[in-house]
């Protein structure tokens, strides 16, 4: 299959492979603003076509340090199984070397199989695991503390410089890895927060009305999920969310504590093309 860009008036037929994919999904719809202005995301939408008609999708994005972030692959129902997840990452692959990417990353499900053998064939690797939690937060709570904006870059490498956290932070289920660019896009976008002992990233790349995310906390770990869930309902947010390494017990604990329950548990895969630690 041939692969070309994608542009907004593809969009209605990009709903329809979505919706035949993952039917009841609506992902694609309510996040096309970020994915087509060009300017909250940079990449590009990638159309495999069979006979000039669209039937898959999948999104190259550049993230703060230059990897590649592989999202939204989907194939129509009626066209799966015919090479048009290959093209899509034959073309994931040429935009890698185009932007000299110094390593391209995904996630899928843990029991999904399909998505990470597709990886596997193209050469990527698995890179760690990570277990989600969740929140749904009814009523606003109140907490003491001591928390203020971390806004220089330095500060915010000094408290996040943390191998216990792993080597990815996970917002919106996009998984970064753990470097100065990363806490330079962080600090800008005031998403660091610590009172001295206990360091807290809040926030999200995308879809805020879904909820926030908690990047990374360490320290007293109670005290930041509360004032993660207290910032949470300030914003009108309802649900707040947190992706960590599983063998990250004290974490479980005390999310167990502040009424969090599991959610999924999820596999990063990464292809390094320059053999270098992204530090």
């Amino acid at each position: 299959m041939k692969t070309r860009k994608a542009i907004l008036s593809d969009l209605e037929r990009m709903l329809e492979i979505e919706e035949s994919a993952i039917p009841g999904y609506g992902y694609l719809f309510e996040n096309k603003d970020f994915y087509f202005d060009g300017i909250q995301n940079k990449g590009e939408m990638i159309l495999a076509l069979k006979d000039d008609l669209p039937v898959g999708m999948g999104q190259y994005s550049v993230l703060p340090d230059g990897s590649g972030w592989l999202e939204i692959l989907r194939v129509h129902k009626d066209f799966q199984h015919q090479g048009a997840g290959h093209a899509i990452y034959r073309r994931y692959m040429e935009l890698a070397e185009l932007t000299d990417a110094p390593a391209v990353t995904m996630f899928t499900g843990r029991k999904n199989i399909a998505s990470k053998t597709l990886a596997e064939k193209n050469g990527f690797q698995l890179a760690t695991a990570h277990m989600e939690y969740v929140k749904i937060l009814e009523e606003m709570t109140e907490c003491e503390h001591s928390f203020h904006l971390v806004t220089d870059v330095l500060e915010a490498q000094k408290r996040l410089n943390d191998a216990s956290w792993g080597p990815f932070m996970g917002l919106n289920r996009t998984y970064f890895h753990m470097n100065l660019p990363l806490y330079k896009w962080l600090t800008e976008r005031k998403m660091v927060y610590s009172d001295g002992q206990s360091t807290l990233v809040l926030g999200c790349r995308m879809l805020k009305h879904r909820g926030y995310y908690i990047g990374y906390m360490s320290g007293d770990l109670r005290k930041c999920i509360q004032f993660a869930c207290m910032k949470t309902k300030q914003e009108n947010l309802s649900k707040l969310t947190v992706s960590f390494l599983p063998e990250r017990t004290d974490i479980i604990d005390a999310l167990h504590q502040e009424g969090f329950t599991a959610l999924s548990e999820l596999i990063v895969m990464e292809l390094n093309r320059k053999g270098e630690k992204h530090v």
